[in-house]
């Protein structure tokens, strides 16, 4: 059986209290890790080492 994990934010009124820890496996990870960033967070993370790891492999060919 495979259970689906959604992302759950929980924040108080006055904006103290942070999104709630969830299981989250990023690529390249073996097993779920508890992380605390938002899904945007991540997802803004991973895009960035996606570019960064794109230019280093332009500037080693060139």
């Amino acid at each position: 059986m495979q259970l689906e994990r959604r992302e759950i934010e929980r924040a108080s009124s006055d904006g103290r209290r942070g999104p709630a820890k969830r299981l989250i496996k990023l690529p390249g990870e073996k097993r779920h890790a508890n992380r605390s960033e938002t899904a945007k967070d991540i997802a803004r993370k991973i895009a960035l080492d996606k570019i960064d790891k794109q230019i280093k492999a332009l500037k080693q060919d060139a």
